[in-house]
């Protein structure tokens, strides 16, 4: 500790220095707290009913008596010291003195009663209490803000996105995606969410996330072109012409359906058109000249299950047929299955005509019969049912003598149709 008036180091216990002999200025315990719960509870130890407070002498300096002052005026002549420089200290001491009276008097006061002192601890420590709680209530209060403008910004899709779009601008994918799914479980029908994902998803390489979120797109909105373009783009990457056929048949928007004119393939088209024929038929399929062909006579698979179209089908044979074709180009693009179904029942040739037609004859009398087209014409002389195997018609035959009876057949060459048959009888008799 230095001096205040010459800055000469102090022994520990001086009361005054030893060179220029200024009274050391002790500064006293003091709590400024106490002297504010003291107001607060209306109560000090430095006062008495019906007496202002008073404070402490202002430079908080220790008021001597006389003798100290006398060995303070030796020090100084001892030292070398003018005389009046302790004169200039009497002369301090007389300007404090009436703080230094005051201070006495209060020194001089009597102790308040254990009574008093209890009281006012009991003040204290009321204050103290009351003062904690206060304290804590606001750090509850302050807790309870926070988690309420947290549940609302956990409840807050703007909120969300916006935190998303800073975490994505500011390189944090991670907080981006998380953001975003959470603005998701608010809004779950938001599709520029599922495009911000997506997006994101893409720029990963992380495909089959994307096409999840692209898909769903396409769910809640059946016209949204961007998402179909987005699909087919990783589709074709993948070169999965199987799942963008797939898509073209989900999509019902004519719009979007254009978006698959580079991956249509035109359906087969049948030469005749279904229906019924009495006939042979001959039976040709077309397509687009850079496709195959393949076709089956029963079943709805003919790329797996039936055979390469080359030439015309020829249906020859009476029955039903359900022809089914699809063509393929060579990055496996199918076509739609085209069908058609062809009945055949040939027409039985007309009955042939008989010239003469039966009678009783004198002469020597030949029989010419007519051919029906594509036909041959059987006949028998003895009443039986003429077939393939009778006696085939080639010139004119000679009516018999006695009494005949001529069945005549003619049979399709082609179809294997037979003529109703014809008979009749003959008379032939020499004269």
């Amino acid at each position: 500790m230095r001096c205040a008036n010459c800055g000469n180091e102090l022994k520990a216990g001086s009361l005054y220095c030893d060179v220029c002999g200024h009274p050391v200025q002790i500064v006293p315990d003091y709590n400024e707290f106490d002297d504010y719960l003291d107001n607060l509870v209306g109560n000090d130890d430095r006062r008495t009913d019906g007496q202002k407070t008073a404070k402490l002498v202002s430079d908080r300096t220790i008021r001597f008596d006389e003798p100290v002052r006398e060995q303070l005026h030796s020090a100084g002549q001892r030292n070398g010291q003018k005389p009046d420089r302790m004169s200039q200290y009497e002369n301090k001491q007389a300007q404090t003195g009436k703080q230094q009276s005051q201070t006495k008097q209060l020194c001089d006061e009597k102790p308040q009663s254990d009574g008093q002192r209890a009281k006012r601890a009991q003040q204290k420590k009321i204050i103290i209490i009351s003062a904690v709680v206060c304290a804590v209530a606001i750090v509850i209060l302050i807790a309870a803000i926070t988690r309420n403008v947290s549940r609302s910004h956990d409840n807050s899709f703007d909120y969300q996105v916006k935190q998303a779009k800073a975490a994505y601008s500011a390189g944090n994918i991670n907080s981006a995606v998380s953001y975003y799914e959470k603005a998701l479980s608010i809004d779950s029908d938001n599709t520029d969410v599922r495009f911000a994902l997506a997006d994101i998803y893409m720029s990963k390489k992380d495909y089959d996330a994307a096409l999840v979120l692209y898909q769903e797109i396409i769910n809640i909105d059946p016209k949204s072109k961007e998402a179909y373009k987005k699909l087919i783009s990783i589709y074709e990457s993948k070169k999965d012409y199987d799942a963008i056929v797939a898509l073209r048949e989900s999509a019902k928007d004519a719009s979007v359906l254009k978006l698959f004119a580079d991956y249509t393939v035109s359906k087969p088209q049948f030469s005749k058109s279904s229906g019924k024929y009495g006939e042979t038929i001959e039976l040709s399929i077309d397509a687009d000249s850079d496709t195959k062909i393949y076709y089956s006579y029963d079943s709805d698979d003919p790329l797996t299950r039936g055979e390469r179209y080359y030439s015309p089908i020829t249906l020859d044979k009476e029955g039903t047929y359900e022809i089914t074709a699809v063509a393929v180009d060579d990055r496996g693009i199918k076509s739609e299955v085209a069908s058609a179904k062809y009945e055949i029942e040939f027409e039985a040739p007309d009955a042939p005509e008989i010239d003469p037609d039966g009678g009783t004859f004198g002469a020597q009398t030949d029989i010419t019969i007519t051919v029906p087209e594509n036909c041959k014409v059987y006949y028998t002389w003895d009443s039986s049912d003429p077939s393939a195997a009778s006696t085939e018609y080639t010139a004119p035959i000679p009516v018999p003598e006695g009494n005949n009876v001529l069945s005549v057949i003619a049979i399709d060459q082609n179809t294997g149709k037979c003529s109703d048959i014809y008979r009749s009888r003959f008379e032939f008799y020499m004269n």
